[in-house]
C-alpha cells in the first residue's frame, strides 16, 4: 500500500510548515496538503485528495482574520449575526466575537468534513483526529460530561467539581457573595486561555478579585484576549467581564490549588498518541493561569517531577484517552492537587505543537508520523 499524508490547516498558520519540515526531515514526501480557505471556498474539495492508504491530520484554524468571520457566517443559523454585522466587524482589533456562533460554524465544517471521509471508508484512510470527539473536546461542557461518566468508575483521574450554570454575574453573585469560594469560569467553546477567569471572593472584606487576559475596550465596545494576565478588585470591571463569558456560554468549575515549584504554580501538558503518554511538559506561573501563549515559563517535568508524579499524570492522561477512546492523539491538562490527585482541567484535540521543540528531533509531530504509519500499515493487513 502507498502510504500518503493529507494535512488540513491554516495556510497563515505555523503548523502546517512545521508537519511538512518533520516529513521531509524523514525523506517522506508522499503528502498533500488542503487549506481551511480552500475548504470554505469548496467544502467538496477534499474528495479528490481521500486515496487509499492516506493518512488525514487536521490541524485548526489559527490566527487568519478571514477564517474567523468565515465561521462566523457558516455559523449564522443558530444564532443571532447577520453577514451585514459581520462583514462591519473590525478585525483587525482581533475581538472575540460570538464564540459559541463560531463553534457552530466550526462544527458544520467539520462534520461535512467527517461525512465525506466516512463515505470513503473503503479506501482505507486513517484519521489522526476523531472529528467526533474533537468536537466534544474543543467544548468544556461536554468535554465534562463525557468524562464525568467515567470518573465514577475510574479512579485514575478526578475532574474538578463543577459548579452551576449561570445566566449573569447577578445570579451567580447572590449565589457566592457570603462564601469564601474560589472558581475558573470559563468560555464553553474558548480556546487556549480566551474568555479565562480565576475568580476568588472574600466575604469577610467583601472583595472579589479576579486574573484574566480577557480585556474589554470602552471607546471601541470590544472584548479581546491579550497576552498578559491582568488582576483586579474593581467591582464593574468584574462585573462586566463576569456577565460577557456567561452571556457568551461558560463552564464554572472550582479552582484546585495547583502544586507549586521554586515558587511558580504549575500544571502539566501531557501529548497523548495511540493511547500512551508521549511528553510532559510543565507549564508554570505567577498567575492561576498557565497558558504558554502569556509568556508563562516551560519546562520539561522530568526536570523537577520524581517518577511517582510522574507516573501519576501519564496514567491520568492516558486513562482520558481511553474514554476517548477514537481519538489517535491529545494534549491534556493535568494540575497536580496539593493531595497528590491528579485532576483534568482541559482536553486540548490540537494540543501538540510545542514551540520550544521546533527544529529539534524532540518534536512530537515525528512520534505522530511513526505511529501513524504504523496504524495505516495495520490496517491494510488486516
Amino acid at each position: 500500500m502507498n502510504t500518503k499524508f493529507l494535512i488540513i490547516g491554516d495556510e497563515k498558520g505555523k503548523r502546517i510548515e512545521v508537519f511538512l519540515n518533520c516529513l521531509k526531515n524523514k525523506s517522506f514526501y508522499n503528502y498533500n496538503v488542503l487549506t481551511w480557505q480552500e475548504i470554505i471556498n469548496n467544502q467538496g474539495e477534499i474528495e479528490k485528495y481521500l486515496e487509499n492508504g492516506t493518512i488525514v491530520k487536521i490541524e485548526p484554524p489559527e490566527k487568519d482574520l478571514y477564517l474567523y468571520k468565515s465561521f462566523l457566517k457558516i455559523g449564522l443559523k443558530e444564532n443571532n449575526l447577520d453577514e451585514r454585522k459581520i462583514h462591519n466587524i473590525d478585525f483587525s482589533k482581533c475581538p472575540i466575537i460570538d464564540p459559541s456562533n463560531w463553534y457552530k460554524g466550526i462544527e458544520k465544517v467539520f462534520l461535512d468534513i467527517d461525512f465525506q471521509i466516512k463515505n470513503s471508508e473503503h479506501r482505507n484512510i486513517f484519521m489522526m483526529n476523531d472529528i467526533n470527539e474533537s468536537l466534544i473536546m474543543m467544548d468544556k461542557k461536554r468535554t465534562y460530561d463525557m468524562l464525568e461518566k467515567s470518573s465514577y468508575m475510574n479512579k485514575e483521574f478526578y475532574l474538578p467539581k463543577r459548579l452551576k450554570s449561570y445566566k449573569n454575574y447577578n445570579e451567580f453573585r447572590e449565589e457566592v457573595e457570603n462564601k469564601y469560594i474560589k472558581c475558573f469560569i470559563k468560555l464553553r467553546c474558548g480556546s487556549g486561555s480566551e474568555g479565562v477567569i480565576a475568580y476568588s471572593n472574600n466575604p469577610r472584606f467583601n472583595e472579589e478579585k479576579i486574573h484574566t487576559s480577557l480585556n474589554y475596550s470602552k471607546e471601541e465596545n470590544i472584548f479581546y484576549s491579550g497576552y498578559k494576565v491582568n488582576s483586579t478588585t474593581e467591582k464593574d470591571i468584574i462585573k462586566k467581564l463576569i456577565n460577557w463569558v456567561f452571556e457568551n456560554g461558560a463552564h464554572v468549575e472550582t479552582w484546585i490549588p495547583k502544586d507549586r515549584y521554586n515558587g511558580l504554580a504549575f500544571d502539566t501538558r501531557s501529548i497523548v498518541i495511540d493511547k500512551k503518554s508521549e511528553y510532559l511538559l510543565g507549564r508554570l506561573s505567577k498567575t492561576p493561569i498557565t497558558n504558554l501563549h502569556l509568556k508563562n515559563e516551560r519546562k520539561e517535568s522530568i526536570e523537577y517531577l520524581n517518577e511517582e508524579k510522574l507516573n501519576t499524570i501519564k496514567i491520568a492522561s492516558e486513562a482520558v484517552m481511553n474514554v476517548f477512546n477514537n481519538s489517535f492523539l491529545a494534549g491534556i491538562d493535568v494540575v497536580n492537587s496539593r493531595n497528590g490527585k491528579p485532576y483534568i482541567i482541559d482536553v486540548n484535540p490540537f494540543g501538540d505543537l510545542l514551540h520550544h521543540l521546533i527544529g529539534t528531533n524532540k518534536n512530537i509531530y515525528y512520534k505522530e508520523i511513526d505511529k501513524s504509519v504504523e496504524k495505516i500499515k495495520l490496517m491494510g493487513e488486516s
